[in-house]
């Protein structure tokens, strides 16, 4: 069965937007009767990013939260943008603050996001909101984690008990991914570029989370798909179990075979991206009325 992202996240926003509408009206709201704002922060002129903003920009629409691009240049310093991060997590009228990855390599990434504090770091992205969540005190999940929870709970899979296979342990997807999952009582390996034959623990998966994506300068879990040829998915449909439950951030899984093999399987378009989507939205909505 193919995962339809779209429908999902549709019916997520939908009910994000109930709850939006009920923030603006409340006198508990620091600006009654005025949109929340969700605040993007875009460094250099990423095609990729763009497009992926523009989404977001049209999700928040939906549900009535406004949404402000802030775009600087790609030759901007460190301390430069830490400062305008600041002022930007600063503003009352910016309710959530998220920084479009990857930032340009000379910059000290986790050192700029560690300028949005907890209570508007919709990403779950600075140490201090990471470590809330690793220490399971964080009252939101970061959006992949959100993404895969609301995946499987959709389609009523406990991951209690089962076996997963995380490809890849970046900070976006599968870090955080695999850490929840072994929360709820999965048994968890994860794969990257040291793992030798991948295949002995992605076979033996009830669920396969992939979080490599398409190469951006040198991606060492790459080689592991070498022997397929550099032009072939990462994951290929000998690598994973008849029933299997996939669930691919990166456009990693051969999706044409696999698909008539797995049990349940995020499609590369509209398969997860909405619902990663989503899922920010939701943590903005949870933290203003935590706010409140």
């Amino acid at each position: 069965m193919i995962i339809d992202g779209k429908a999902i996240a549709e019916e997520v926003l939908v009910e994000l937007a109930g709850e939006v509408k009920a923030i603006t009206a409340t006198t508990a709201h620091l600006r009654v009767g005025v949109r929340s704002r969700l605040a993007a922060v875009l460094v250099g002129d990423h095609a990729g990013s763009h497009k992926f903003l523009e989404l977001k920009k049209k999700a928040a629409q939906k549900i009535r939260i406004d949404f402000r691009l802030y775009e600087f240049p790609a030759d901007i310093t460190t301390q430069k943008l830490r400062k305008e991060i600041v002022g930007i997590a600063k503003a009352q009228v910016n309710d959530g603050v998220m920084i479009e990855l990857p930032l340009p390599s000379h910059i000290n990434t986790q050192y700029v996001l560690n300028a949005i504090p907890p209570e508007k770091d919709v990403d779950v992205l600075s140490e201090k909101s990471q470590g809330a969540f690793f220490a399971g005190r964080s009252v939101v999940l970061p959006p992949a984690v959100e993404a895969v929870k609301i995946i499987l709970e959709k389609h009523g899979i406990e991951p209690k008990g089962k076996n997963c296979a995380v490809f890849g342990y970046g900070l976006l997807v599968g870090k955080p991914v695999s850490h929840w999952l072994a929360s709820q009582g999965a048994t968890v390996s994860v794969i990257n570029e040291f793992t030798l034959n991948p295949e002995r623990y992605s076979q033996d998966a009830d669920i396969v989370i992939s979080g490599v994506g398409p190469v951006r300068g040198k991606d060492p879990l790459r080689a592991l798909a070498a022997s397929n040829g550099a032009s072939k998915p990462l994951i290929t449909v000998d690598m994973i179990k008849e029933g299997a439950v996939i669930i691919d951030f990166g456009k990693d899984v051969d999706f044409g075979i696999i698909s008539k093999k797995a049990g349940l399987i995020t499609p590369p378009l509209g398969g997860v991206g909405p619902i990663v989507i989503a899922a920010v939205l939701s943590n903005l909505v949870c933290l203003i009325k935590k706010a409140n």
